[in-house]
């Protein structure tokens, strides 16, 4: 009986420790590992961490490699080594997220170069391949994704990268394992170890289920691991563009697969980075992958044309108008390009990219197209060219159809200013184009309402010119205003005889800039026509302190006095102000006698 039962109990032995070598992951996992070197754009090293291969989730066949965030922050390059000793370039950064610290990206197989040779990254000009050998190529089998999470008690292996193609697989038990937001936080209660970072955490089945996190400082009894189904919620979308986490990596992100997606992401890129390098790898990619749409060809030939490459910026154009079907877009953009170019002094004349080619573009864009927004810029063009009557007809036909607005009314108010139109008929335009906002008028609404006031003060409207000037200082705020600018209404304000507006301005103006002789000398005045002689005389004698050779205050004193019936004192103040070079000041001497 005893050796019946000691039969048995081996072959339970025996079949427990089968299980647990069946359930050891498959050592062949540890070629999935691989060391990641991060550097700047100075080639400075930030830092060096592990990763892992998984299946690319949107390119079938294809692997993508997780690892943790923090070192690619400020990244412009990642040397990816495998176990081999083999390596290639982190090509394009398909997701990251700075919360989970995890980052997921493709590597240029066609760029890897042997271990200890110099990285060289891509040329930025799409189309440009640096020539490559296949044996130097790095090969990373990827680990399977589980489908299923891992429950509290179950057993689970890290794997851990020991470098030199070694690995070490470390079983573990899952201590917790709750889940928030559809993300599982895996606890192992073993002691924190730094070199794990980056690390898989298996199942059985040597599929990955979660990547081992970087221990907060406080906690090193423990260690933690974010489930992998973050996996799923790591893409590029439109708004990735404004991403601060993707932004801090400076290597090439992933376009969105949807053209639609991919054109806006690429609009909202340049109002939110300035890696250009980045920016221009993926207009070459939006390129490649949409070789009919014209955007990628005029979005690159925008930068080239900024960047004073000109051959290149033509090439792109001359690209676009042979493979995409919208001639009249491409047109009008060869014709921003250009006019653009010309609006700088800084601008040297490429072959014939002058003005005229300019308006000659945007003509052919509305031949093939006759739209009013293409006429907006042929406007702008005649404007250029200082051809004004036929800028002025251009706006009036664009302000004849819906497209009439507030800029466009201004462009032909400016158009017939400069072609010598009736000033009448300049300040209609310039009211209709204030007048197109809606009421309470906007902040954006203030240029033109400002640009209004100053022409009919420079025609001669000064009650019209007043008006706009209080309108816009209640549109923006008296406190953004400047002395000047309380100065200069002021005296509009006495050109129309509003006393009381011109008086109420020049004391703003005052408290903006006390010692300003001038402002002080105006409120003296405005004091002396409106029969306030006391506070003129006051006001005078403050001028007179900040400069006492000036003849203004001795003279507006002296009639300040003559008319309180001081004529003893007013003759004292109008002799010395004719002293100090005042000719006008001796007719009023002459009129006391």
């Amino acid at each position: 009986m005893r050796k019946v039962l000691f039969f048995i109990l081996l072959i339970i032995n025996c079949q427990l420790s089968i299980d647990n070598v069946c359930a050891q992951p498959d050592k062949k996992a540890g070629l999935s590992l691989v060391k990641i070197v991060t550097t700047k754009a100075d080639a400075t090293q930030i830092g060096e961490t592990t990763g892992f291969a998984i299946p690319s989730p949107t390119n079938e066949g294809a692997i993508e490699i997780v690892s943790p965030y923090t070192p690619f922050k400020q990244a412009a390059k990642a040397t990816v080594i495998d176990s081999k000793g083999k390596a290639a370039l982190a090509h394009r950064i398909t997701g990251a997220n700075d919360l989970y610290d995890v980052v997921r990206f493709t590597i240029d197989n066609a760029a890897g170069v042997a271990s200890g040779s110099p990285v060289v990254a891509p040329s930025a000009r799409a189309g440009i391949k640096e020539p490559r050998e296949r044996s130097d190529r790095a090969t990373i089998p990827p680990l399977p994704v589980a489908s299923q999470k891992l429950a509290a008690g179950s057993k689970a292996y890290i794997l851990k990268n020991l470098g030199k193609g070694k690995t070490q697989t470390i079983e573990v038990t899952i201590g917790e394992a709750p889940e928030l937001s559809g993300l599982t936080y895996y606890t192992i209660f073993r002691p924190a170890d730094e070199t794990l970072t980056g690390s898989p955490l298996l199942n059985a089945k040597g599929e990955v289920v979660g990547v081992i996190q970087r221990n907060a400082a406080s906690q090193t009894d423990k260690t933690y691991a974010i489930g992998i189904e973050f996996n799923e919620a790591l893409t590029v979308s439109t708004m990735s563009a404004a991403d601060p986490a993707l932004q801090s990596i400076f290597i090439p992100k992933q376009l969105p697969a949807v053209q639609e997606q991919a054109s806006s992401y690429l609009y909202l890129l340049t109002k939110n980075t300035e890696d250009t390098l980045s920016y221009l790898a993926n207009l070459g990619d939006f390129i490649e992958k949409f070789p009919e749409d014209f955007f990628g060809y005029t979005e690159r030939a925008q930068y080239y044309a900024a960047t004073q490459q000109y051959a290149y910026a033509e090439a792109d154009l001359n690209k676009a108008l042979e493979m995409c079907a919208e001639k009249a877009d491409i047109h009008s953009s060869i014709s921003n390009i250009i006019y653009g170019l010309n609006q700088s002094k800084a601008y040297k004349q490429y072959k014939d990219w002058d003005l005229n080619r300019a308006l000659s573009e945007i003509e052919q864009a509305y031949s093939l197209n006759p739209t009013p927004l293409f006429l907006m810029q042929k406007g702008k063009c005649l404007y250029a060219l200082k051809r004004y009557s036929e800028a002025v007809d251009t706006y009036a036909e664009i302000n004849s159809t819906r497209f009439r607005s507030s800029e466009n009314l201004f462009c032909q108010s400016r158009a017939l200013e400069m072609a010598g139109g009736d000033s009448t008929e300049v300040i209609a335009l310039l009211d209709s184009a204030v007048t197109r906002f809606m009421r309470p008028l906007r902040p954006d609404a203030a240029p033109y309402l400002l640009y209004y006031a100053n022409t009919c003060n420079r025609y001669g409207y000064y009650k019209e010119a007043a008006l706009g000037y209080q309108e816009y200082e209640s549109l923006v705020g008296t406190k953004t205003l400047s002395d000047v600018f309380f100065y200069n209404k002021e005296q509009v304000e006495l050109k129309a005889r509003l006393y009381p507006q011109a008086l109420n301005d020049i004391e703003k103006a005052i408290s903006l800039k006390p010692q300003e002789y001038v402002y002080q000398i105006e409120k003296a005045l405005i004091e002396t026509r409106t029969g306030h002689f006391e506070e003129a005389i006051y006001t005078a004698t403050q001028a007179q302190k900040l400069d006492p050779y000036d003849p203004d205050s001795y003279k507006l004193i002296g009639i300040s006095l003559g008319e309180l019936g001081r004529k003893a004192e007013a003759r004292q103040n109008l002799q010395r102000a004719y002293e100090l070079g005042d000719e006008q000041a001796l007719e009023w001497l002459n009129s006391m006698k």
